[in-house]
């Protein structure tokens, strides 16, 4: 499957070459007008990945990891019945985002915050936004 996608970009990319270079006018004016297409396509998938970048360097996620840790505070607070299986996973939980804290505040001082950083930052922020909904569901059941 993945052979056949690589052969039709690669069959798609040489029509348009080939009709932009020795087409008549109607195919080089098509030709014209989707190589346009995909410079306006990756020219808008740069400046989104420029404008998350700004948005994640600006604390976009800081901001969703204090939300959390409010969110971990008020649970710990509210339920004092929590059972030590759930009070254990909410610590575990508060630990891990303790170490996604640092480890980005960490990566920013050190100025090795590159996008595959920040790509695995996302996954693991990710990760900890699936455990707490876990969790919170197990609370409401509980």
């Amino acid at each position: 499957m993945r052979n056949l996608l690589k052969f039709i970009v690669f069959a798609a990319i040489g029509l348009v070459s080939y009709n932009y270079y020795y087409g008549n006018e109607v195919e080089k004016a098509r030709s014209e007008k989707v190589i346009d297409g995909v410079k306006d396509v990756f020219g808008s998938i740069k400046d989104l990945a420029v404008a998350e970048k700004e948005k994640f360097d600006a604390g976009k996620y800081d901001k969703a990891l204090d939300k959390i840790g409010n969110v971990f505070k008020d649970v710990k607070e509210k339920s004092a019945e929590l059972g030590d299986d759930l009070k254990d996973r909410l610590a575990n939980l508060e630990d891990e985002k303790e170490a996604l804290e640092e480890r980005i505040d960490e990566k920013k001082k050190e100025g090795l915050w590159t996008e595959e950083e920040q790509a695995k930052t996302k996954e693991e922020f990710k990760d900890l936004i699936k455990k707490s909904e876990e969790l919170f569901k197990d609370l409401e059941n509980g």
